[in-house]
């Protein structure tokens, strides 16, 4: 039986992938700084509590459960500090040294997180082999250099290195941005934006769980974004979620903004190569991913009239 190692099991896109891969079928070992209880109980899940920092612990870790599969989603993930954080220069050397004990004790197939920030930022589709490429962050930039070392570290397995663009979800960080204007629309409030120009590509985390368990099932390798195709303004988010939470008078509002509004800079990925993967299934529609977030509701502090 095939099984897979998922490291950040219990981080924002973990908490998704583990049940995905469990549905499945896989033989899973979700990985995490501890190992409190995460995840229902499942006769195919282990929960391993990790220092993904110590080399011998990693080797030993590998060398006890021989896993013919990983997923590593690990990183330094801080909202608002992770773009310029010191520890990404860390993750970059404990990556390589785990991806290498995975391949000594007989791995198969990687599957590792990259980012849409490693992508020069245009307006066009980025393609995953002829986009150039701009570090402009400490953050983007380890990925690189993790993604150069991955290649030779991983020479002698299938390997994927998946670009995953702006994921979302009921149980994101409330500081993201798609909370933030779920918040602010349910309890009445129109959002107010930094960047109002600055449209992006939002994939569902429920979308990004099925396209990882798909690349680690498949024989795929290479390069793939992970993303919906479509760039959308912060506005368009706003709108969107008006009329899910039928708020028309923020709705109407939300319309003459955007009229005035252009965008700046459209950051989204080309879907090409992941279609042929998935066989071409659309991406969870903002409709249907606002609808996922009702159970916020409740949680709002203000009464809106």
């Amino acid at each position: 039986m095939k099984s897979c190692v998922v490291t950040g099991a219990t981080g924002f896109i973990g908490r998704h992938v583990v049940p995905r891969l469990l549905d499945q079928g896989w033989q899973v070992i979700a990985v995490s700084r501890n190992a409190g209880p995460s995840f229902s109980n499942h006769d195919k899940l282990i929960h391993v509590s990790l220092d993904l920092h110590d080399p011998g612990s990693v080797g030993d870790f590998f060398k006890n459960h021989r896993p013919t599969n990983l997923i590593h989603l690990a990183w330094e993930a801080t909202p608002g500090k992770f773009w310029h954080s010191l520890e990404n220069f860390r993750w970059i050397s404990a990556s390589a040294l785990m991806l290498d004990a995975f391949v000594r004790q007989g791995g198969k197939k990687a599957v590792l997180a990259g980012s849409c920030a490693e992508y020069k930022w245009e307006n066009k589709p980025l393609h995953e082999d002829s986009s150039p490429l701009k570090a402009t962050t400490y953050y983007s930039a380890s990925k690189l250099a993790f993604k150069g070392l991955a290649g030779l570290i991983a020479k002698d397995i299938d390997l994927v290195w998946a670009r995953i663009f702006f994921p979302y979800g009921p149980d994101e960080d409330e500081s993201k941005l798609v909370s933030y204007i779920f918040r602010e629309i349910s309890a009445g409030r129109q959002p107010q934006f930094q960047n109002p120009g600055r449209a992006v590509d939002l994939i569902h985390v429920e979308d990004v769980a099925i396209v990882l368990e798909k690349l680690a099932a498949s024989d795929a390798a290479g390069t793939f974004n992970i993303c919906s195709g479509k760039a959308v303004l912060p506005g368009e988010i706003a709108l969107e979620c008006a009329r899910a939470l039928k708020r028309p008078r923020l709705e109407e509002n939300l319309k003459v903004h955007l009229i005035k509004t252009l965008a700046d800079v459209s950051v989204f990925g080309s879907r090409e190569k992941i279609a042929k993967i998935l066989g071409k299934p659309e991406p969870i529609s903002l409709t249907t991913g606002f609808r996922t977030y009702q159970s916020r509701i409740g949680r709002n502090k203000r009464t809106v009239t």
